[in-house]
Protein backbone atom coordinates (compact mmCIF):
# COMPACT_ATOMS: atom_id res chain seq x y z
CA UNK A 1 0.00 0.00 0.00
CA UNK A 2 1.14 3.49 -0.80
CA UNK A 3 0.47 5.37 2.47
CA UNK A 4 1.78 8.72 1.22
CA UNK A 5 -0.64 8.57 -1.70
CA UNK A 6 -3.53 7.45 0.53
CA UNK A 7 -2.98 10.36 2.93
CA UNK A 8 -2.54 12.90 0.13
CA UNK A 9 -5.65 11.68 -1.74
CA UNK A 10 -7.68 11.54 1.48
CA UNK A 11 -6.76 15.06 2.53
CA UNK A 12 -7.26 16.44 -0.97
CA UNK A 13 -10.71 14.93 -1.24
CA UNK A 14 -11.54 16.05 2.30
CA UNK A 15 -10.84 19.63 1.24
CA UNK A 16 -12.90 19.18 -1.94
CA UNK A 17 -15.79 17.50 -0.11
CA UNK A 18 -15.99 20.07 2.68
CA UNK A 19 -15.58 22.95 0.25
CA UNK A 20 -18.31 21.72 -2.08
CA UNK A 21 -20.64 20.91 0.84
CA UNK A 22 -20.08 24.38 2.28
CA UNK A 23 -20.62 26.10 -1.08
CA UNK A 24 -23.79 24.05 -1.56
CA UNK A 25 -24.97 25.20 1.85
CA UNK A 26 -24.36 28.82 0.86
CA UNK A 27 -26.43 28.31 -2.33
CA UNK A 28 -29.43 26.50 -0.76
CA UNK A 29 -29.06 26.72 3.03
CA UNK A 30 -32.68 25.89 3.79
CA UNK A 31 -32.42 22.54 1.96
CA UNK A 32 -29.53 21.44 4.17
CA UNK A 33 -31.81 21.72 7.21
CA UNK A 34 -33.27 18.38 6.11
CA UNK A 35 -30.01 16.79 7.28
CA UNK A 36 -29.89 18.58 10.66
CA UNK A 37 -31.15 17.40 14.08
CA UNK A 38 -34.87 16.68 14.39
CA UNK A 39 -35.97 19.88 16.12
CA UNK A 40 -34.15 22.07 13.57
CA UNK A 41 -35.57 19.98 10.74
CA UNK A 42 -39.12 20.36 12.09
CA UNK A 43 -38.82 24.09 12.73
CA UNK A 44 -37.38 24.76 9.27
CA UNK A 45 -39.71 22.38 7.37
CA UNK A 46 -42.30 25.02 6.36
CA UNK A 47 -39.56 27.02 4.61
CA UNK A 48 -37.91 24.14 2.74
CA UNK A 49 -38.71 23.97 -0.97
CA UNK A 50 -38.50 20.68 -2.87
CA UNK A 51 -36.63 22.42 -5.67
CA UNK A 52 -33.86 23.42 -3.24
CA UNK A 53 -33.63 19.87 -1.89
CA UNK A 54 -33.19 18.60 -5.47
CA UNK A 55 -30.41 21.15 -6.02
CA UNK A 56 -28.71 19.97 -2.82
CA UNK A 57 -28.93 16.34 -3.98
CA UNK A 58 -27.53 17.31 -7.38
CA UNK A 59 -24.58 18.83 -5.55
CA UNK A 60 -23.91 16.01 -3.05
CA UNK A 61 -24.64 12.79 -4.97
CA UNK A 62 -22.25 13.49 -7.88
CA UNK A 63 -19.67 14.59 -5.31
CA UNK A 64 -19.74 11.16 -3.62
CA UNK A 65 -19.49 9.41 -7.00
CA UNK A 66 -16.55 11.56 -8.08
CA UNK A 67 -14.74 10.98 -4.77
CA UNK A 68 -14.93 7.22 -5.13
CA UNK A 69 -14.02 7.27 -8.84
CA UNK A 70 -11.01 9.49 -8.13
CA UNK A 71 -9.82 7.24 -5.32
CA UNK A 72 -10.19 4.06 -7.37
CA UNK A 73 -8.34 5.40 -10.38
CA UNK A 74 -5.73 7.18 -8.24
CA UNK A 75 -5.04 4.05 -6.19
CA UNK A 76 -4.66 1.96 -9.32
CA UNK A 77 -2.40 4.55 -10.95
CA UNK A 78 -0.27 4.57 -7.78
CA UNK A 79 0.42 0.90 -8.40
CA UNK A 80 -1.91 -0.59 -5.79
CA UNK A 81 -3.26 -3.93 -6.86
CA UNK A 82 -5.49 -6.50 -5.26
CA UNK A 83 -8.81 -6.20 -3.53
CA UNK A 84 -7.69 -5.70 0.09
CA UNK A 85 -5.06 -2.98 -0.46
CA UNK A 86 -7.54 -1.01 -2.57
CA UNK A 87 -10.35 -1.62 -0.06
CA UNK A 88 -8.29 -0.37 2.89
CA UNK A 89 -7.07 2.62 0.87
CA UNK A 90 -10.67 3.62 0.11
CA UNK A 91 -11.69 3.03 3.72
CA UNK A 92 -8.81 5.17 5.04
CA UNK A 93 -9.48 7.96 2.55
CA UNK A 94 -13.19 8.09 3.37
CA UNK A 95 -12.29 8.09 7.07
CA UNK A 96 -10.23 11.24 6.48
CA UNK A 97 -13.23 12.86 4.80
CA UNK A 98 -15.41 11.80 7.75
CA UNK A 99 -13.00 13.21 10.35
CA UNK A 100 -12.68 16.56 8.58
CA UNK A 101 -16.46 16.67 8.02
CA UNK A 102 -16.95 16.08 11.75
CA UNK A 103 -14.47 18.81 12.74
CA UNK A 104 -15.42 21.45 10.17
CA UNK A 105 -19.09 20.87 9.39
CA UNK A 106 -20.22 19.48 12.75
CA UNK A 107 -18.01 21.08 15.41
CA UNK A 108 -17.07 24.49 14.00
CA UNK A 109 -19.83 25.49 11.56
CA UNK A 110 -23.23 24.92 13.24
CA UNK A 111 -22.96 27.69 15.81
CA UNK A 112 -22.00 30.13 13.05
CA UNK A 113 -24.96 29.43 10.74
CA UNK A 114 -27.96 29.54 13.08
CA UNK A 115 -29.19 32.75 11.43
CA UNK A 116 -29.21 31.18 7.94
CA UNK A 117 -31.97 28.61 8.53
CA UNK A 118 -35.41 30.28 8.60
CA UNK A 119 -37.69 29.12 11.36
CA UNK A 120 -34.97 27.39 13.37
CA UNK A 121 -33.09 30.38 14.74
CA UNK A 122 -33.76 29.63 18.42
CA UNK A 123 -33.84 25.82 18.35
CA UNK A 124 -32.12 23.84 21.06
CA UNK A 125 -30.53 21.65 18.36
CA UNK A 126 -28.00 24.38 17.60
CA UNK A 127 -26.35 23.99 20.99
CA UNK A 128 -23.03 22.20 20.58
CA UNK A 129 -23.79 19.40 23.05
CA UNK A 130 -27.22 18.74 21.52
CA UNK A 131 -25.81 18.84 17.96
CA UNK A 132 -23.04 16.39 18.81
CA UNK A 133 -25.35 14.06 20.74
CA UNK A 134 -28.18 13.92 18.19
CA UNK A 135 -26.32 14.19 14.89
CA UNK A 136 -22.54 14.37 14.72
CA UNK A 137 -21.43 11.53 16.98
CA UNK A 138 -24.00 8.97 15.75
CA UNK A 139 -23.32 9.98 12.14
CA UNK A 140 -19.53 9.89 12.24
CA UNK A 141 -19.06 7.38 15.03
CA UNK A 142 -21.47 4.81 13.64
CA UNK A 143 -22.88 5.48 10.17
CA UNK A 144 -19.68 6.66 8.47
CA UNK A 145 -17.44 4.17 10.28
CA UNK A 146 -19.66 1.12 9.80
CA UNK A 147 -21.49 1.92 6.53
CA UNK A 148 -20.04 4.74 4.41
CA UNK A 149 -16.32 3.95 4.81
CA UNK A 150 -16.73 0.20 4.06
CA UNK A 151 -18.93 1.04 1.05
CA UNK A 152 -16.31 3.49 -0.18
CA UNK A 153 -13.67 0.78 0.29
CA UNK A 154 -15.74 -1.71 -1.72
CA UNK A 155 -16.34 0.77 -4.53
CA UNK A 156 -12.69 1.86 -4.62
CA UNK A 157 -11.55 -1.77 -4.75
CA UNK A 158 -14.06 -2.54 -7.49
CA UNK A 159 -13.07 0.48 -9.55
CA UNK A 160 -9.38 -0.23 -9.01
CA UNK A 161 -9.79 -3.83 -10.08
CA UNK A 162 -11.86 -2.84 -13.13
CA UNK A 163 -9.30 -0.25 -14.26
CA UNK A 164 -6.66 -2.97 -13.89
CA UNK A 165 -8.57 -5.10 -16.40
CA UNK A 166 -8.67 -2.36 -19.01
CA UNK A 167 -5.20 -0.81 -18.53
Amino acid sequence: MNWARIILDGLTMAVVFNGVALLGFLVVPQAYSTMFPKDIKEAAAPYVEKKDVRVMKWILHPLYILLVLFWGVSGRMAGMTGFWPLFWAGYAEMTMVSITDFIILDCILPQRITHMIKGAEGCRGWERKEWLKTLAIPEHGLMWTLVMCPLAGLFVAGIGLLTGLFC
